[in-house]
């Protein structure tokens, strides 16, 4: 069958055959939107030349693409007979994968998605309701800068370090210069965190 001798009518069956709503495809041959555009497209769809123009070019577009993939398989086919002739394994494989995309015969990947699991509250992140409230409020007035949990923890630290800072407060000695001949077990080690004033 030829074109349709009414230039408007060959262009909307061109565009249902790309698959245009009737509405659309009315609408952007003729200039016009809404109700009047899906009336007269449902209309014109029904036209008995128009039904046979728009099946012809579905059955031209179908057969086009049905031949390209038949040939892109025999194409395949050739390469894997051309790649076990040439004993090469992973040509013949990837022939044999494409053909199977080509024909939609794969299996749609599945995403694997690894979770985590969240890490460990520490003692030091553990808030009371009141702690916490302290801390992030956005009200009016001061705010804590620590919590008491981190109070505690930092005030048992400098427990802990009082008695070696002490120790080295009360010896006044300078430590003496260190001869490279010594023995590394007699050389005066400085004690961390102690701080030495002469």
């Amino acid at each position: 069958m030829s074109p349709l001798s009414n230039q408007r009518h060959e262009a909307f069956s061109r565009a249902i055959s790309r698959g245009e709503a009737a509405s659309t495809a009315y609408g952007s041959v003729y200039h016009v939107t809404g109700k009047v555009a899906e009336t007269n497209g449902w209309r014109l769809l029904r036209n008995a030349e128009v039904v046979d123009r728009v099946a012809e070019l579905k059955g031209m577009a179908a057969q086009r693409t049905e031949k390209t993939v038949a040939s892109l398989v025999a194409n395949l086919d050739e390469a894997i007979v051309f790649a076990k002739q040439c004993k090469n394994p992973s040509a013949v494989v990837a022939a044999i994968i494409a053909q199977a995309r080509l024909l939609g015969l794969e299996a749609p990947r599945q995403l694997e998605v690894m979770h985590k699991p969240a890490p460990l509250p520490t003692k030091l992140l553990e808030l009371t309701e009141e702690e916490w409230t302290a801390q992030f409020s956005t009200g009016p007035g001061p705010r804590a800068a620590l919590t008491g949990h981190a109070k505690r923890l930092k005030a048992d630290e400098q427990k802990n370090i009082a008695p070696i800072v002490n120790r080295a407060l009360k010896t006044k000695a300078p430590l003496k210069a260190i001869d490279w001949d010594d023995d590394t077990d007699k050389i005066e080690k400085p004690i961390p965190g102690a701080i030495y004033l002469d």
